[in-house]
């Protein structure tokens, strides 16, 4: 199984090769790719910014001497400071980067949830910091911590886009509150009935949705409309 998948990527790989972004580089072989892979993917993420004014040319006659197994202009106790400093300061940069996305991401979902109550008055917020509306009240038990259920869900990002379903997808979901799942909908579950429809709108902290997930970007509120058909007393 390994090899094929092995052979499946190499072929892939001289697949794209031939179809390269415009540029007038050749890429004959696997090596030639993963070699232009490796560079472009160097490029990226120089490309997003560096704490210092980069000189190019530096770093690639650097790299030139290094693969060529050439002596470089600096002692090793200096590399490794360098090193070490060019790390501490990336995670200094995106420690602040991350702090003013975090920042802008609660400005926005502040708003959205403020004029969420003015306008709907279908709509609660829970004590844990969460907002539900109830679509359609069931008449069966209540939920409870550790019991299994049967459910169907639909999650939307704040535009109204899907993100994902059951619906359409797959079967209902058979699992037990809180094993595994986001705090958020550990907390939700419990307010509904069997054969009851919530809406409910989580902000990102009862996500555990920091660095964001698939298509998601980090710090990214969603809603939930879920369907719960069945308790289960196990």
């Amino acid at each position: 199984m390994k090899k094929t998948i092995l052979a499946m990527f190499a072929a892939a790989l001289l697949f794209t090769a031939c179809g390269n972004k415009g540029t007038d580089v050749k890429l004959d072989n696997m090596d030639d790719t993963l070699s232009w892979v490796m560079g472009e993917n160097i490029g990226n993420t120089l490309a997003k910014g560096t704490f210092f004014e980069l000189d190019e040319e530096l770093l690639l006659q650097a790299v030139r001497t290094t693969l060529a197994g050439g002596k470089q202009p600096i002692a090793d106790s200096v590399y490794e400071e360098g090193v070490n400093f060019i790390m501490s300061m990336t995670y200094l940069k995106q420690s602040q980067e991350e702090e003013k996305s975090r920042a802008n991401a609660d400005s926005v979902q502040d708003a959205y949830f403020k004029n969420l109550e003015a306008t709907n008055p279908n709509v609660k917020k829970h004590k844990s910091g969460f907002y539900y509306e109830v679509i359609k009240q069931g008449k069966g038990p209540n939920a409870k911590y550790a019991q299994r259920i049967l459910f169907d869900y639909r999650s939307y990002l704040f535009n109204g886009d899907v993100y994902d379903q059951t619906y359409e997808r797959r079967d209902p979901i058979l699992h037990v509150v809180g094993e595994p799942m986001f705090p958020g909908l550990i907390e939700g579950f419990q307010l509904m009935n069997a054969g009851s429809i919530y809406r409910f709108y989580f902000p990102y902290q009862m996500l555990g949705n920091n660095t964001g997930s698939g298509s998601v970007m980090p710090f990214t509120p969603m809603i939930y409309d879920i369907e719960l058909h069945e308790l289960y007393n196990d």
